[in-house]
């Protein structure tokens, strides 16, 4: 671990920036330099990543629990990416001995969605950041086993298995137990559900075919702004969605409704 940066920040204009806005909350820059990647988070402070050791310097002086929330963000993105696996925008529930994704960009209900798979006694793999490996039986690396939830849903949601470990003024965060979260090996994927906004009363979802997923898909993928690693990502992306079964949810994000959208979920993918 490392306090600061005793050399400053990276020379010459960030690989990538981020600023807060549009529901993006996460504020930083990103240099790479001789393969090494230097990451900026404005309330973190300091990461540094070598990509093919793989290994992670961390800041020491700030919250332990926001450092690790970061820490399995884009630092870990960076290492997993490097071994050419892909980071879609989504979160990933176990049905069955499979892992379903359920993507969208953020505030589309992906967090409430996971948590009502927990409620109703599901495994939540992750709740925000899927790792996938696309191949012949495309796979799924779990973790971490935490929700970030709205004030408002944790009060109204009963979410047994978890502990609070900080409350900021709109989210929660939640660990889950041991018995909850499982261990980090791979899951077979079996499908992608993308979180549409319906307003027709009760929840459906439509088989999609690749073709058509393919821009959702890839808007929802992370990569660098390089040659190599966009052919890297359309690849994965490409053989991703030709493995795979594919659906658009359309439902009302209330909580009222979440329960028969997990019921729903359950019972088309197991078919």
């Amino acid at each position: 671990m490392f306090v600061g940066r005793p050399l400053g920040e990276p020379q010459g204009e960030p690989t990538m920036r981020w600023e807060p806005g549009q529901g993006q909350e996460f504020s930083g820059r990103l240099w790479i330099e001789n393969g090494r990647c230097h990451l900026f988070s404005e309330r973190e402070g300091w990461f540094d990543v070598d990509r093919l050791t793989p290994s992670i310097a961390v800041p020491a002086e700030t919250n332990p629990y926001l450092r690790e929330r970061r820490l399995w963000g884009i630092p870990a993105v960076l290492c997993f990416l490097a071994r050419g696996d892909l980071s879609v925008h989504a979160a990933a529930v176990q049905i069955g001995n499979q892992a379903v994704l359920l993507a969208g960009p953020g505030r589309f209900g992906k967090t409430t969605l996971a948590a009502g798979f927990l409620r109703a006694g599901y495994r939540v793999l992750t709740e925000d950041i899927s790792c996938c490996r696309p191949g012949g039986t495309p796979l799924l690396f779990p973790g971490p086993a935490v929700l970030r939830v709205r004030a408002d849903i944790y009060e109204n949601l009963d979410l047994p298995g978890t502990k609070a470990v900080v409350e900021e003024a709109d989210r929660v965060h939640l660990v889950l137990d041991a018995v909850t979260r499982g261990d980090g090996a791979p899951i077979p994927i079996s499908g992608i559900i993308f979180l549409r906004r319906g307003h027709e009363g009760r929840a459906r979802m439509e088989r999609v075919e690749p073709t058509r997923a393919l821009p959702d898909l890839w808007a929802l993928s992370w990569r660098l702004p390089s040659t190599e690693d966009v052919v890297r990502c359309f690849d994965g992306i490409t053989s991703l969605i030709d493995s795979i079964r594919i659906w658009n949810l359309y439902r009302e994000p209330t909580l009222d409704g979440l329960d028969e959208v997990v019921n729903l979920i359950a019972t088309t993918t197991a078919q």
